[in-house]
């Protein structure tokens, strides 16, 4: 399996919902993009493993991008593991607490927002508020405070 991140293109290779480990304790599920992704945004995988950028109503399976995705890609998408990218568009120190703000975009931010995360802890500062991939311990990632509507 191509856990390297990238998708593996318009046809799959293996089922969608396969499930497999990687290194660094990663876990990684088989999915297919509804749009184009970049490594590290948030995607909630929703019951025929389609990826859909995160949102704050939407978070009951969390997983990132670890590479980039086309429109309707076929690809493994990471859920667990020490190493994970995640996109991050806010200055942040290590360990901060993390939210999904409401615009649809799938990337997190450490200022307050609506849709508070709990198991995505950062490994880098992040001393830019420009969009960037960062590592990351992900460990069941969840949403602990969702918006109205919201499961987590």
């Amino acid at each position: 399996a191509n856990l390297g991140g990238n998708s593996d293109g318009a046809t799959a290779l293996f089922a969608v919902g396969s499930k497999a480990n990687g290194t660094d304790n990663t876990t990684w599920v088989y999915v297919q993009a509804n749009q184009a992704l970049t490594t590290g945004h948030c995607l909630n995988i929703n019951a025929t493993y389609t990826a859909v950028l995160a949102h704050p109503a939407s978070m009951t399976f969390l997983a990132f991008a670890q590479g980039t995705f086309a429109a309707q890609d076929f690809g493994w998408v990471a859920t667990n593991g020490d190493k994970i990218y995640v996109l991050l568009s806010s200055v942040s120190t290590i360990g901060s607490s993390l939210y999904l703000t409401e615009d649809n975009t799938g990337i997190l931010t450490s200022g307050l927002a609506s849709g508070t995360l709990a198991g995505i802890f950062t490994v880098e500062v992040t001393a830019t508020s420009a969009q960037t991939a960062r590592q990351a311990f992900v460990n069941y990632p969840r949403a602990v405070q969702p918006a109205s509507g919201g499961r987590g």
